[in-house]
C-alpha cells in the first residue's frame, strides 16, 4: 500500500480532463459547421443571406423602366404584391397575410422612410418598393441564407436551420461519447476498489491492495487496508478462541465418560442389594439417564470434532411425547418436583432425528428442574397452532432476566442474576436451539405470567 499516493492527482483534476475533451469536441463541431457552410457558399451550393436583397436591387430599376409589368422580372428567391395608386391588389404571390404589411411599405417609401419590414408565418421580410406603370411594386424576401435547387429550398430546412440540428446532433454525439469514455476509465479506476471489497467479502483476507493514481481512491485504498489488516487479526484471534473453545469442549466431554462409568456401575450393583420396588424405579432411572448421557457425551464428542448433522425420518407423534414424558417424569422425580401434562394435538408424524430431538427436550426439562424449586410443579402442554405443533414448558422458579431473554441461547452464556445456579456449563439451551432450528422449528424464551417462572416454547412444522 506505500505506493497507492504516488503520482496521485485529484478527482477533480481527472474529471477537468473529460470537460476539457467535451469542450473541445463541441469547438470542434462548431468550426467543422461554420467551414461547411462556407464551402457551400463558395461552391454555390447556398446563396448568402443578402443574396436575394441584392437581387431586388437589381431588378429595381428594370422594373420602374419597364413598359408592362411581367412577373418574370421578379427575382427568383422574393415574393411579389402589385398594387394599383389606390392600394388595390393586381396580381402577386405573397401570401395573403403579408399584403397589409406589403402595402404599410408603400406608405412608408411615399413618406421618405428607407427600407421596411415585417413578419409572416414567424419569419422576418424585407420590402424593397418600386414605383412602375401600373402601380406599386412589393418584392419580399427573407435575409437567410438560401438553396440554389428550388427543390431542396421547397422541401429541406433553410440552410441555417440545418446547420443548428446538425451541429446539435454532433454536439450531443460528442458529450454521449465523452461520457462513455469517462465512465470507462471511471470503473477502471474503481476496479482496485471492487477488487478489495470482492476479496473481503469473500474473506480472503491475505490479498494485496491495487494502487490507484487518483488521490481519493487511494485514500479510501488505505482505508479499505487497514480494515482488511484489522479484521484478519480478529478472524485470526476468533480462530484460535474457537480453537480453544472446542478444545476444552473435548477435554470435558472426554472427563465426563469415567464419572458417568462408575455411576452406570454402581447403579447396576443396586439391584444385588435388595431394593425395594421403589428403589429399583429410581435405579432403572439412574442406570438409563447414565447410558443417555455417555451416548450424548460421544456424540459431544463427534459433533466437535467433525460437526453437527441430523437424520431426518419420520417419527410418530405419539411415541415422541410419550418419550419426552418419561424423560422429563424422571428428572422431576429425582428432584421431588411434581410433573403435570396437557396434550391436546392428533398429529400423526413428524420428520425428525428423534434422539437429537428427545436430546433437547432433555436440556430443556434439565434446565427447568435445576430452577424449580422441590415441592413445586412444571407444567408441559402441547397443542396446534398455523401448522405447528407447540410444546410449552413452564417451571415455577425466578423465571429469566431481561438479559437471560436476550443471551440464554447463546454458547456457554449463564444467567447469574436471576438463574444463578453454578452446576451447569451455560449449552443446554444452546444446543437445544441448535437442535430445534436444524428441524426447520423454533425456540422461543419467555416468562409465565400464570407461575411467575420461565416459558420454554419449542414450534416444529409437522406432518398431517
Amino acid at each position: 500500500m506505500g505506493n497507492i499516493k504516488k503520482k496521485a492527482v485529484p478527482l477533480s483534476i481527472f474529471y477537468l480532463k473529460y470537460l476539457f475533451f467535451t469542450l473541445a469536441g463541441i469547438l470542434a463541431v462548431v468550426a467543422g459547421i461554420f467551414i461547411i457552410f462556407e464551402v457551400m457558399v463558395v461552391n454555390n451550393l447556398v446563396y448568402p443571406a443578402n443574396y436575394a436583397q441584392e437581387q431586388a436591387k437589381a431588378a429595381k430599376e428594370e422594373i420602374a423602366l419597364a413598359e408592362t409589368f411581367s412577373s418574370e422580372l421578379i427575382p427568383s428567391l422574393c415574393k411579389y404584391v402589385l398594387f394599383d395608386k389606390y392600394g388595390n391588389v393586381k396580381e402577386g404571390n405573397l401570401y395573403r397575410s403579408g399584403l397589409p404589411d406589403a402595402w404599410e411599405a408603400v406608405n412608408n417609401s411615399l413618406g421618405g422612410k428607407q427600407g421596411s419590414q415585417g413578419s409572416l408565418f414567424g419569419k422576418q421580410y424585407y420590402y424593397t418598393v418600386v414605383k412602375c406603370r401600373e402601380g406599386y411594386c412589393v418584392m419580399a424576401y427573407n435575409l437567410v441564407p438560401q438553396y440554389k435547387q428550388p427543390l431542396m429550398r421547397k422541401y429541406l430546412l433553410s440552410p441555417q436551420n440545418m446547420l443548428v440540428v446538425c451541429a446539435v446532433s454532433f454536439i450531443l454525439l460528442v458529450v454521449v461519447l465523452v461520457s462513455v469514455c469517462f465512465g470507462r476509465a471511471l470503473k477502471k479506476k474503481l476496479t482496485p476498489l471492487i477488487y478489495a471489497a470482492g476479496k473481503i467479502q469473500s474473506q480472503e483476507l491475505g490479498f494485496t491492495v491495487m494502487p490507484s493514481d487518483i488521490k481519493e481512491i487511494g485514500d479510501v485504498l488505505n482505508a479499505i487496508d487497514n480494515m482488511r489488516a484489522a479484521l484478519k487479526e480478529s478472524l485470526e484471534s476468533q480462530w484460535k478462541s474457537e480453537q480453544a473453545q472446542k478444545e476444552q469442549i473435548l477435554a470435558l466431554a472426554h472427563d465426563l465418560k469415567t464419572p458417568l462409568t462408575v455411576v452406570r456401575g454402581n447403579a447396576e450393583l443396586l439391584y444385588d442389594t435388595g431394593l425395594t420396588k421403589e428403589q429399583e424405579e429410581l435405579a432403572g432411572y439412574i442406570g438409563k439417564s447414565s447410558l443417555q448421557m455417555q451416548d450424548y457425551v460421544q456424540k459431544l464428542l463427534d459433533i466437535t470434532k467433525y460437526g453437527y448433522k441430523l437424520k431426518l425420518k419420520e417419527v410418530p407423534a405419539r411415541s415422541l411425547l410419550e418419550s419426552i414424558t418419561e424423560q422429563a417424569e424422571g428428572l422431576c422425580a429425582a428432584r421431588n418436583i411434581s410433573f403435570q401434562k396437557s396434550f391436546n394435538c392428533n398429529v400423526q408424524y413428524f420428520m425428525a432425528d428423534k434422539e437429537e430431538l428427545m436430546r433437547a427436550f432433555l436440556n430443556i426439562f434439565s434446565n427447568a428442574t435445576e430452577y424449580t424449586p422441590e415441592g413445586s410443579t412444571i407444567y408441559f402442554e402441547t397443542y396446534i397452532e398455523d401448522n405447528l405443533i407447540i410444546f410449552k414448558t413452564t417451571d415455577t422458579g425466578r423465571g429469566f432476566s431481561e438479559e437471560a431473554l436476550k443471551h440464554a441461547k447463546k454458547q456457554f452464556y449463564m444467567d447469574d442474576k436471576s438463574r444463578n445456579s453454578k452446576k451447569h456449563s451455560g449449552i443446554g439451551l444452546y444446543m437445544a436451539d441448535l437442535v430445534i432450528k436444524q428441524h426447520n422449528g423454533e425456540l422461543v424464551l419467555g416468562n409465565s405470567g400464570r407461575t411467575g417462572g420461565a416459558e420454554v416454547v419449542v414450534k416444529i412444522p409437522y406432518i398431517s
